[in-house]
């Protein structure tokens, strides 16, 4: 099974708070936007996390920090890096990736075409 990081968040560059790990995040109470496909699986990893669960995917994410509803983002590098719209989004908002993984997801491909779905 390959393991793919699907939530490393992102913070705003150049604040005087540095919330660049899930522990500090999670330990200053900061508000943080998750994607509704994560919700569960991230509540229970982190139980004690600040969460506004998108209603509408990757767009509602950032809707809700621009109207200031969240300070972080968990979303996934992988995700978004193949995509204008969402990374058009992370530059207007002067948005960084940090290396802190939120969640990771096993994933696995079938090793023959019969075993495929």
């Amino acid at each position: 099974a390959y393991v793919a990081n699907l939530a490393a968040f992102l913070t705003r560059s150049g604040l005087e708070t540095n919330n660049d790990t899930m522990k500090k995040v999670i330990d200053n109470n900061v508000p943080i936007c998750c994607h509704s496909a994560l919700a569960e699986e991230i509540r229970q990893k982190w139980p004690d996390g600040n969460w506004v669960v998108s209603k509408g995917g990757f767009e509602d994410m950032f809707d809700a920090y621009a109207r200031k509803e969240c300070k972080v983002l968990a979303i996934g590098r992988e995700d978004t890096m193949m995509n204008k719209n969402i990374l058009a989004k992370v530059c207007e908002h002067n948005l960084v990736y940090t290396e802190s993984v939120v969640t990771e997801n096993p994933i696995a491909f079938p090793i023959r075409p019969q075993l495929a779905s």
